[in-house]
């Protein structure tokens, strides 16, 4: 793969949850928006708000979860969850 290429992947954004930014709870639930092909990476909770919304870059995401990595060939309006970092991520398209 062209470095460059790579490089401008990590600088991409996307949002997380506040919870997933402060490290309280784990990434759980995964989505790659078919609109716009946002990425989201969240606690899987429903106790979340647009205030709880946080923008961080590609890069600062995979630091926080390294398996996110296994996820790079999901398709766009598609996601993937786990119910625990121990287990593997399943996938999951939206109707």
């Amino acid at each position: 793969m062209n470095h460059q290429k790579s490089v401008y992947k990590f600088r991409t954004a996307c949002f997380v949850c506040d919870h997933v930014f402060r490290k309280k709870r784990q990434i759980l639930y995964v989505t790659h928006d078919k609109d716009d092909g946002s990425w989201q990476f969240l606690c899987g909770q429903s106790d979340h708000t647009d205030a709880n919304a946080k923008v961080i870059s590609l890069k600062e995401a995979t630091k926080i979860d390294k398996t996110i990595n296994d996820l790079y060939e999901l398709p766009l309006g598609a996601g993937a969850e786990r119910k625990s970092i121990q287990d593997i991520w399943i996938p999951f398209t939206f109707k």
